[in-house]
C-alpha cells in the first residue's frame, strides 16, 4: 500500500533488476507500504501464499497487489490466488514491465496498491 508521498516510482527494469526513485535494485522486490524489499522469487514457478505474507497479514492491507510474473504473463498458482481472495485482497497478474507500468499509475493516483515484481 502506499500514498503519493511515499510512491517510488520504477524508473527502469530489467538486467535482473530495477531502478525505482533513481536507485538500482538487484533481484526481485516487493514493495509494501511504500517501502522496497528484496523478494527471493526468481520465477512465478514455486510461488506460495507465505511469498506474499507482507500483503496478507499485516494490520492494514492493500486493496490490490500487482503480481510481475517476469517477462510473460503466467497464472499464480491456484493457492496464491484463493489465499489472495480469502484475505479480501485483489491480485492482479501481469508480465512485469506490465506491472511496472500499472505500479507507476495506481502509486502516482495515491490508491492502496503493492508491487510484487519479478526481476527480468
Amino acid at each position: 500500500m502506499t500514498d503519493r508521498r511515499s510512491a517510488p516510482p520504477v524508473d527502469a527494469f530489467g538486467d535482473g533488476g530495477f531502478r525505482i526513485g533513481g536507485v538500482r535494485r538487484e533481484g526481485s522486490l516487493l514493495i509494501v507500504d511504500g517501502s522496497i524489499r528484496p523478494w527471493v522469487a526468481s520465477g512465478p514457478q514455486g510461488l506460495s501464499p507465505d511469498d506474499f505474507a507482507p500483503f496478507l497479514t499485516g494490520p492494514v492491507r492493500p486493496d490490490l497487489v500487482l503480481l510481475g510474473l517476469g517477462e510473460r504473463l503466467v497464472h499464480p498458482p491456484a493457492e496464491v490466488r484463493r489465499a489472495f481472495r480469502e484475505a479480501n485482497v485483489g491480485l492482479e497478474a501481469l508480465d512485469t514491465p506490465g506491472a511496472c507500468r500499472s505500479w507507476n499509475l495506481l502509486a502516482g493516483e495515491g490508491r492502496r496498491v503493492g508491487a510484487a515484481l519479478i526481476a527480468v
